[in-house]
Protein backbone atom coordinates (compact mmCIF):
# COMPACT_ATOMS: atom_id res chain seq x y z
CA UNK A 1 0.00 0.00 0.00
CA UNK A 2 1.35 3.63 -1.12
CA UNK A 3 1.70 6.15 1.95
CA UNK A 4 -0.23 8.54 -0.85
CA UNK A 5 -3.28 5.90 -1.09
CA UNK A 6 -2.81 5.46 3.13
CA UNK A 7 -3.23 8.86 3.99
CA UNK A 8 -6.25 9.35 1.45
CA UNK A 9 -7.66 6.36 3.27
CA UNK A 10 -6.96 7.95 6.35
CA UNK A 11 -8.49 11.11 5.58
CA UNK A 12 -11.83 9.50 4.22
CA UNK A 13 -11.85 7.62 7.40
CA UNK A 14 -11.57 11.01 9.65
CA UNK A 15 -14.41 12.79 7.07
CA UNK A 16 -17.06 10.01 7.24
CA UNK A 17 -16.17 9.59 11.62
CA UNK A 18 -16.41 13.71 11.92
CA UNK A 19 -18.13 15.10 8.60
CA UNK A 20 -19.74 18.16 10.33
CA UNK A 21 -15.70 19.19 11.14
CA UNK A 22 -14.52 17.39 7.40
CA UNK A 23 -17.45 20.62 6.08
CA UNK A 24 -15.60 23.00 8.40
CA UNK A 25 -12.14 21.99 7.03
CA UNK A 26 -10.91 24.58 4.07
CA UNK A 27 -8.72 21.74 2.73
CA UNK A 28 -9.71 20.14 -1.00
CA UNK A 29 -12.48 23.32 -1.03
CA UNK A 30 -10.64 25.06 -3.77
CA UNK A 31 -7.39 25.16 -5.66
CA UNK A 32 -4.45 26.39 -2.95
CA UNK A 33 -3.86 29.71 -5.06
CA UNK A 34 -7.81 30.41 -5.35
CA UNK A 35 -10.02 30.43 -8.09
CA UNK A 36 -8.29 32.49 -10.82
CA UNK A 37 -6.30 29.79 -12.72
CA UNK A 38 -4.83 31.32 -15.83
CA UNK A 39 -3.05 33.67 -14.49
CA UNK A 40 0.09 34.32 -16.23
CA UNK A 41 2.08 36.28 -13.72
CA UNK A 42 1.93 32.80 -12.32
CA UNK A 43 3.76 31.10 -14.51
CA UNK A 44 6.61 30.50 -11.51
CA UNK A 45 7.77 31.88 -9.10
CA UNK A 46 10.10 34.52 -10.80
CA UNK A 47 7.27 36.10 -12.53
CA UNK A 48 4.92 36.27 -9.38
CA UNK A 49 7.99 38.43 -8.04
CA UNK A 50 8.58 40.33 -10.82
CA UNK A 51 4.83 41.26 -11.37
CA UNK A 52 4.71 42.75 -7.40
CA UNK A 53 7.59 45.44 -8.61
CA UNK A 54 5.67 46.06 -11.36
CA UNK A 55 2.62 46.45 -9.44
CA UNK A 56 3.86 48.70 -6.40
CA UNK A 57 6.27 50.70 -8.34
CA UNK A 58 5.08 54.04 -10.44
CA UNK A 59 4.91 57.99 -10.41
CA UNK A 60 3.23 60.18 -7.79
CA UNK A 61 -0.62 59.86 -7.98
CA UNK A 62 -0.58 57.09 -10.69
CA UNK A 63 -3.27 54.40 -10.06
CA UNK A 64 -1.59 50.79 -9.11
CA UNK A 65 -3.53 47.63 -10.49
CA UNK A 66 -3.98 46.44 -7.37
CA UNK A 67 -7.29 44.00 -8.44
CA UNK A 68 -4.38 41.97 -10.40
CA UNK A 69 -1.78 41.93 -7.27
CA UNK A 70 -4.63 40.28 -5.09
CA UNK A 71 -4.74 37.48 -7.99
CA UNK A 72 -1.10 36.75 -7.07
CA UNK A 73 -2.10 35.85 -3.04
CA UNK A 74 -3.69 32.97 -1.76
CA UNK A 75 -6.51 33.26 0.43
CA UNK A 76 -5.72 34.26 3.48
CA UNK A 77 -1.96 35.50 2.17
CA UNK A 78 -0.36 37.69 4.59
CA UNK A 79 1.87 41.27 3.94
CA UNK A 80 3.83 41.87 7.03
CA UNK A 81 5.06 45.26 6.42
CA UNK A 82 8.29 46.41 8.21
CA UNK A 83 10.34 49.64 9.57
CA UNK A 84 13.23 50.00 12.04
CA UNK A 85 11.79 52.53 14.76
CA UNK A 86 13.09 54.02 17.66
CA UNK A 87 11.17 51.44 19.27
CA UNK A 88 13.19 48.70 17.37
CA UNK A 89 12.06 46.70 14.82
CA UNK A 90 8.14 46.56 14.08
CA UNK A 91 6.37 44.56 11.98
CA UNK A 92 2.48 44.52 10.81
CA UNK A 93 0.58 41.69 9.19
CA UNK A 94 -2.08 42.14 7.06
CA UNK A 95 -3.85 41.20 4.61
CA UNK A 96 -3.14 42.60 0.50
CA UNK A 97 -5.79 44.45 0.53
CA UNK A 98 -5.02 46.31 3.99
CA UNK A 99 -1.20 46.57 2.10
CA UNK A 100 -2.29 47.94 -0.43
CA UNK A 101 -4.06 50.97 1.24
CA UNK A 102 -1.06 51.66 3.37
CA UNK A 103 0.49 51.51 0.20
CA UNK A 104 -1.76 54.42 -1.41
CA UNK A 105 -1.56 56.37 2.09
CA UNK A 106 2.32 56.00 2.32
CA UNK A 107 3.53 56.27 -1.49
CA UNK A 108 1.01 57.44 -3.37
CA UNK A 109 1.72 60.97 -3.09
CA UNK A 110 5.07 60.58 -4.46
CA UNK A 111 7.09 58.32 -6.92
CA UNK A 112 7.91 54.94 -5.72
CA UNK A 113 9.91 52.61 -7.89
CA UNK A 114 11.37 49.35 -6.65
CA UNK A 115 13.62 47.12 -8.48
CA UNK A 116 14.82 43.40 -7.81
CA UNK A 117 18.59 43.72 -7.29
CA UNK A 118 19.04 39.82 -6.75
CA UNK A 119 17.13 36.89 -5.85
CA UNK A 120 17.76 33.47 -4.36
CA UNK A 121 14.96 30.72 -4.82
CA UNK A 122 14.50 27.74 -3.30
CA UNK A 123 11.77 25.46 -4.45
CA UNK A 124 10.66 21.26 -3.92
CA UNK A 125 7.20 20.58 -4.63
CA UNK A 126 4.86 22.44 -4.63
CA UNK A 127 6.69 24.96 -2.38
CA UNK A 128 8.98 27.77 -3.07
CA UNK A 129 11.04 30.28 -1.16
CA UNK A 130 12.76 33.41 -2.70
CA UNK A 131 14.96 35.87 -1.12
CA UNK A 132 14.24 38.97 -3.46
CA UNK A 133 16.86 41.82 -2.53
CA UNK A 134 15.52 45.49 -3.43
CA UNK A 135 16.26 49.11 -3.94
CA UNK A 136 13.42 51.72 -4.21
CA UNK A 137 13.55 55.39 -5.89
CA UNK A 138 11.52 58.24 -6.22
CA UNK A 139 11.83 58.55 -9.80
CA UNK A 140 13.36 55.30 -11.97
CA UNK A 141 16.78 57.24 -12.73
CA UNK A 142 16.85 58.98 -9.23
CA UNK A 143 19.27 57.65 -6.27
CA UNK A 144 18.50 55.23 -4.55
CA UNK A 145 16.50 55.46 -1.26
CA UNK A 146 16.12 52.21 0.33
CA UNK A 147 17.67 48.55 -0.13
CA UNK A 148 16.43 45.63 1.52
CA UNK A 149 15.57 41.95 1.16
CA UNK A 150 11.87 40.21 0.21
CA UNK A 151 11.50 37.15 1.69
CA UNK A 152 8.11 35.65 -0.28
CA UNK A 153 6.61 32.34 0.69
CA UNK A 154 5.32 30.92 -2.41
CA UNK A 155 2.54 27.79 -2.98
CA UNK A 156 2.55 25.78 -6.35
CA UNK A 157 -1.39 24.41 -6.75
CA UNK A 158 -0.49 22.23 -9.34
CA UNK A 159 -1.59 25.09 -12.53
CA UNK A 160 0.37 28.05 -10.87
CA UNK A 161 2.31 29.61 -8.23
CA UNK A 162 1.05 32.38 -5.62
CA UNK A 163 2.27 34.14 -2.66
CA UNK A 164 1.47 33.12 0.69
CA UNK A 165 3.19 35.45 2.49
CA UNK A 166 5.92 38.76 2.30
CA UNK A 167 7.63 40.20 4.71
CA UNK A 168 10.70 42.08 4.12
CA UNK A 169 13.31 43.95 5.65
CA UNK A 170 15.37 47.00 5.13
CA UNK A 171 18.98 47.12 5.06
CA UNK A 172 20.73 49.07 7.97
CA UNK A 173 24.98 48.99 8.51
CA UNK A 174 24.12 46.46 10.86
CA UNK A 175 23.04 44.26 8.45
CA UNK A 176 23.88 44.73 4.96
CA UNK A 177 22.12 42.93 2.25
CA UNK A 178 24.47 39.27 2.36
CA UNK A 179 26.96 39.34 -0.93
CA UNK A 180 24.85 36.86 -2.87
CA UNK A 181 22.18 39.05 -2.86
CA UNK A 182 23.77 42.21 -3.68
CA UNK A 183 24.75 42.43 -7.31
CA UNK A 184 25.29 46.30 -7.28
CA UNK A 185 28.94 46.00 -6.23
CA UNK A 186 28.47 48.18 -3.06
Amino acid sequence: MSTRFSLAAALLAWALAFPALAQDNPLGAAPACGPVQDHPDGRSPQAVVQALYEIVSGAAGAKKDWERMYKLFAPGALVTATTHGTAGFLAAPQTPRQFADLNERLLGHRGFYEREIAHEVQDWGHLAHVYSSYETRDRPDGPVRVRGVNSFQLLHDGTRWCVLSLTWDAETAAHPIPVRLDRTGR
